[in-house]
């Protein structure tokens, strides 16, 4: 392939539109770097499309923010900047040119780079499932993974199934809209942040720590459903269940990239260079030693490749202006 044949070439393009592929876009126009973001879904990533009434309580200037406003206003300042964001664009392929140019290809586009910065986060991922007989015949009949009202749980008895962040700071929210909670979690330890649990310690939440989900049915209207350890096991029946274990990524198209992984994980160094020159990496997408995973972390990893791809590009030998 010759540089004639390139017929719009981007400084980078930034892989994911969540929280840390908006803060490295932004950083890449004050640099005045020619950018792209591409989304797989909608713009915001898991805070606006898994997680949007979500209270987010760990980010500086705000006491508590719902995830999917904090959303909103990155997608303004990217507005406002022009920066050019195209959602509903899941990559299918990245392969690199002898001339060091990217070729990233979705369903409806092929677009050339001289850098990528994968912020791709979990890809386009799923909800997991606690597995038990039942859950899937009453997905979206009582029982959810995400709050896409809130409003439709306000005043309900529901359980909320999971013990990390995302399930206790829902739960939170839950109480705040006058529902009576359970929590269930199978481990006897929670790994959310604690202080957050002590707020639902607080209020009189009951906890039903090392208890698995047996099965679900729905009985006039309720969801009911076995929970059991080792000693015994309990009947319960609820308006709504809330499921909060995680996710399941999906990052199919990071699999045709040859680039060091582990555990799925794109592995990047101090400066979020990858294994692949001219790749770099942030966000929730990649790992290393010591990585803490919050947004503020992933922001400022975002600051850090943007910087380390910028010193990159001043070493290749490509002209600027676009090619045609």
């Amino acid at each position: 392939m010759t540089e004639s044949a390139i017929t719009e070439l981007y400084d980078c393009v930034i892989i994911g539109g969540g929280p840390a592929g908006m803060t490295a876009a932004i950083f890449a126009r004050a640099k005045n770097l020619r950018v792209l973001i591409l989304e797989g879904a909608q713009a915001g990533g898991q805070l606006k499309t898994l997680y949007p009434y979500k209270p987010v309580y760990n980010y500086p200037g705000y006491s508590k923010i719902p995830a999917g406003e904090l959303a909103d206003r990155m997608i303004e300042q990217i507005r406002e900047l022009d920066i050019p964001l195209r959602e509903n664009s899941p990559i299918e392929d990245i392969t690199k040119t002898d001339e060091d140019i990217f070729i990233i290809s979705g369903k409806q586009f092929h677009l050339h780079a001289k850098s990528i910065l994968l912020a791709s986060g979990l890809g386009l991922p799923e909800p997991r499932r606690v597995g038990a007989p039942g859950e899937s015949e009453l997905e979206g009949n009582g029982l959810e993974y995400t709050i896409t009202d809130i409003a439709d749980w306000a005043g309900k008895d529901v359980a909320v199934i999971g013990g990390g962040n995302s399930a206790i700071d829902n739960a939170l929210l839950l109480l705040e809209n006058d529902a009576r909670l359970t929590l269930i979690h199978r481990s006897d330890k929670l790994r959310a942040e604690p202080e957050s649990v002590k707020k639902l310690q607080q209020n009189g939440v009951p906890f039903h720590l090392g208890w698995k989900v047996a099965g679900f049915e729905k009985n006039k209207g309720k969801v009911v459903f076995e929970i059991e350890n080792a000693a015994e096991k309990l009947r319960l029946e609820k308006d709504r269940v809330l499921i909060n274990i995680g996710l399941k990524p999906n990052t199919d198209f990071l699999e045709k990239l040859d680039v060091d992984k582990k555990n799925k994980q794109i592995l990047v160094d101090t400066e979020m260079h990858t294994s692949i020159p001219g790749v770099f990496g942030c966000g929730d997408a990649v790992t290393y030693p010591g990585k803490v995973r919050l947004i503020v972390t992933a922001l400022g990893e975002a600051a850090t490749a943007v910087n380390s791809l910028q010193g990159y590009l001043k070493s290749l030998h490509i002209p600027q202006e676009e090619v045609s």
